[in-house]
């Protein structure tokens, strides 16, 4: 399933909405799909939040590397 680009700079303050409607279609599909194989919706549900959160979690910690490398390599 193709996801719509954005078609908005980074810093607008839609660009959230935006990527939500993006990403609306292949989510219902995915929650579907999983549904059909026997999963229930909280079971879906939280395993999309535990998904989303270790996303979120790995993105901060590696900007935190990233900053950190950026900062060694200053002093050098």
């Amino acid at each position: 399933m193709a996801i719509v680009e954005p078609s908005c700079p980074a810093d607008h303050p839609d660009r959230g909405l935006q990527c939500q409607l993006a990403l609306e279609p292949a989510f219902h599909e995915l929650a579907e799909r999983a549904a059909e194989s026997g999963w229930t919706e909280d079971e879906i549900a939280y395993a999309l939040l535990e998904f989303a959160g270790a996303l979120f979690k790995s993105n901060s910690v590696n900007g935190e590397t990233e900053r950190a490398i950026d900062r060694a390599m200053a002093t050098r």
